[in-house]
């Protein structure tokens, strides 16, 4: 060995040759060494087994609250169209209807307020996922209402509250401590999802991505995906997707990027639309918030009358519509997901309850259609492709959207609308309808944004362009070219 030389190990005992001259030196580690080696996969198989349980058993909840909420809806939506008024339409008790919602809500569990899932994502980050138990019956009963009578909402968010009460009343039970509460909460807004709209996968995905803009939850990702297809199994529902005509066959691969890309900034735009249309119609009742029934009662007068003009279409969930866009059928009108922006706002904003992703597929849906229309594109294809982008974009979950499509839809088709939901996740910013939801990345290389704030809490002041970015540069350009030329002398 020439001097200098770091020690060798002997090729049979393990033994350390020191140099020649010098002291031994500390033998290296090895394997067989470390007494304690299976360790790591001893505490990682105690907690795959306990969270597979605590999965399993939130989708068993979760399910079976699903499963109950969906019959009652059916029952008390045949309920009321059996109510013979003569030729009254059922959606004229829309003035007495989201009184008695508001009502319900404010007497017994204010936090079952709006759209169900903007509550359990503010009770995760502020409450470690507490939620009253009485958010679940009283969410049910009133989003029935609602939905009953033809206000424009969703079901996924009641379900998915409803899942997140009854697995924080689970964790109460079992005594869990507060990381264990939020993780099983967490499972309850996968499970939800997942059982509303029969997508187990999209749906535990959808559970861990909506809580933050950019970030997702991975410590949650295997007991949501146990609760996901857990409560899809018990629950039973089948996805409301029917068989898409068309086909992008006659057409070359890059147009279909192209399009994929130009529709997709639409649908993100069209997400836009309802995210501005909530906020502005919500910052101009808050004038009235001393009056909460009365602005409810004006609320279903305008969505009443409103039907009455535009058509019953635009009451309820829709899906009709969206299964008619989705086949590619005529007769929905080109505007159809601007009425439906309309409706849903005026619903949820004056007090109605439910849940928002149902009105999003039929705005994507909608609006795809439109656009295919207006260039002769296969509708039912780029209704699709709006399926799933304006979810995208809406609720800042292109992950969940993207699994959505590809594993609804057709395999020619979702791998394109993925890539539409991408587009429009981009173009939609740093806003959403949820706005409870977390600042966990920048959309953009050019933008500075404030990191870990509520959507909600966002002001101008809260982005600025980035120093020394392209988006700088561009600017300032065009600031230059702006300003006029100083004259000769």
């Amino acid at each position: 060995m020439l001097p200098g030389e770091p020690p060798r190990p002997h090729a049979d005992h393990g033994e350390v040759i020191p140099p020649a001259g010098g002291e031994p030196g500390p033998a290296p580690l090895e394997l067989a060494d470390e007494s304690r080696w299976y360790t790591e996969h001893t505490a990682l198989l105690i907690s795959t087994v306990k969270w597979a349980l605590l999965g399993a058993g939130a989708g068993l909840c979760v399910g079976f609250g699903t499963k109950a909420f969906l019959w009652a809806l059916s029952a008390s939506s045949a309920a009321v169209r059996a109510i013979r008024l003569g030729p009254v339409p059922y959606y004229a008790l829309l003035p007495a209807a989201l009184p008695a919602c508001v009502w319900l809500i404010r007497s017994f569990a204010p936090s079952a307020k709006g759209h169900g899932t903007e509550a359990v994502i503010a009770a995760v980050h502020q409450s470690s996922g507490r939620i009253p138990w009485k958010v679940a019956p009283v969410k049910l009963l009133a989003t029935v209402l609602t939905l009953a009578f033809g206000g424009s909402v969703g079901k996924e968010g009641p379900c998915a509250q409803i899942g997140a009460s009854i697995a924080s009343a689970f964790a109460d039970l079992m005594r869990l401590n507060d990381e264990d509460r939020r993780r099983l909460v967490i499972c309850g807004i996968g499970g939800g999802f997942a059982a509303v709209f029969g997508t187990p996968i999209s749906g535990a995905l959808f559970g861990i991505e909506v809580l933050y803009l950019g970030r997702i939850e991975y410590p949650v990702l295997f007991p949501c995906l146990v609760s996901g297809i857990v409560a899809h199994l018990v629950c039973g529902v089948r996805a409301p997707v029917p068989a898409i005509p068309g086909s992008l066959a006659a057409m070359g691969r890059t147009e279909i990027v192209l399009l994929a890309i130009a529709f997709g900034a639409v649908f993100g735009i069209a997400a836009l639309l309802l995210i501005e249309t909530m906020r502005g119609l919500e910052k101009g009742l808050r004038r009235f918030a001393g009056h909460p029934y009365a602005v409810a009662a004006a609320g279903g007068i305008f969505l009443a009358a409103f039907y009455a003009i535009a058509g019953p279409d635009y009451a309820g969930l829709g899906t009709r519509t969206i299964e008619a866009a989705l086949s590619g059928a005529a007769g929905i009108a080109l505007l159809a997901f601007v009425w439906k922006i309309v409706a849903t706002s005026v619903t949820l904003e004056t007090g109605g309850s439910g849940g928002i992703v149902t009105p999003l597929f039929f705005i994507g849906s909608t609006c795809g259609a439109a656009l295919a229309r207006l260039f002769h594109l296969p509708v039912g294809v780029f209704a699709a492709f709006g399926f799933v982008g304006v979810v995208a974009a809406a609720a800042n979950t292109p992950i969940a959207a993207a699994v959505m499509g590809i594993e609804l839809l057709p395999a020619e088709i979702g791998v394109y609308a993925a890539l539409a939901a991408g587009t429009a996740f981009l173009l939609v910013g740093h806003r959403s309808v949820y706005a409870s939801q977390k600042i966990g990345l920048s959309k953009s290389a050019g933008l500075d944004v404030r990191m870990d704030v509520s959507i909600g809490e966002l002001t101008r002041r809260s982005l600025r362009v980035r120093d020394g970015s392209l988006t700088g540069r561009v600017l300032r350009s065009g600031r230059r070219r702006r300003e006029p030329a100083t004259p000769e002398l």
